[in-house]
């Protein structure tokens, strides 16, 4: 009797470690909206430039004492160099159109310009010419005022739902593959007003 006592727990505990080391399959995807994050090139240098990429993971994170986001930046990334070096840029929520048709109606090949700005670099691909190309020429922010601005900020997509002006706020945390940003909203702006949080439902998502 004293050792079946003995033997019950072992095995138990073979058990329980065997499900601990079992693989678990992995999360599920997220249905989250696209965003895309443009950032300022540096004119002191020649092999510097402003670029635009497709956001892993953009997320607002509080509200008061004023709102803040986080984004992800892959490290090594144009778009990584160039956050880190100016501390701002502009968060794009992109519409379903920007996936699926050229602006000027035509029917463009699904996901062509999400290919462009999400599986390309901008040390390798003219990343603003072809959007040009797809009917997405880069242009200035929407005007809040007639107040002129007191630094630069990239320039944008059109017909995206909503830009926010994010400045970096302390440092970078690294963690791992990609660097996190914790950002201050300067402001959010867009082409046309937004009556009410609906209008977000107009976003594009990866579900």
């Amino acid at each position: 009797m004293k050792k079946t006592s003995l033997i019950i727990p072992l095995l138990c505990q073979c058990i329980s470690i065997s499900y601990a080391f079992h693989p678990t399959p992995p999360p599920p995807l997220l249905d989250v909206p696209v965003f895309s994050l443009s950032t300022l090139g540096d004119d002191k240098s020649p092999t510097s430039k402003s670029t635009m990429n497709i956001l892993t993971y953009a997320s607002p994170i509080s509200i008061k004492p004023y709102r803040m986001w986080s984004i992800s930046l892959y490290k090594g990334t144009m778009s990584h160099e160039n956050f880190a070096r100016e501390r701002r840029g502009v968060l794009q929520m992109l519409r379903p159109e920007h996936a699926y048709c050229k602006r000027t109606g035509e029917t463009g090949e699904a996901g062509e310009l999400i290919r462009v700005l999400g599986g390309s670099s901008g040390r390798d691909v003219d990343k603003r010419t072809v959007c040009t190309e797809l009917g997405y020429e880069w242009g200035n922010l929407p005007k809040e005022n007639e107040e002129k601005e007191e630094v630069e900020w990239p320039h944008v997509l059109p017909s995206c739902v909503y830009y926010l002006k994010l400045e970096l706020v302390g440092d970078l945390i690294d963690c791992g593959s990609h660097e996190v940003a914790l950002c201050k909203v300067v402001s959010m702006v867009s082409d046309e007003e937004i009556e009410n949080a609906a209008e977000e439902l107009d976003s594009l998502s990866t579900g």
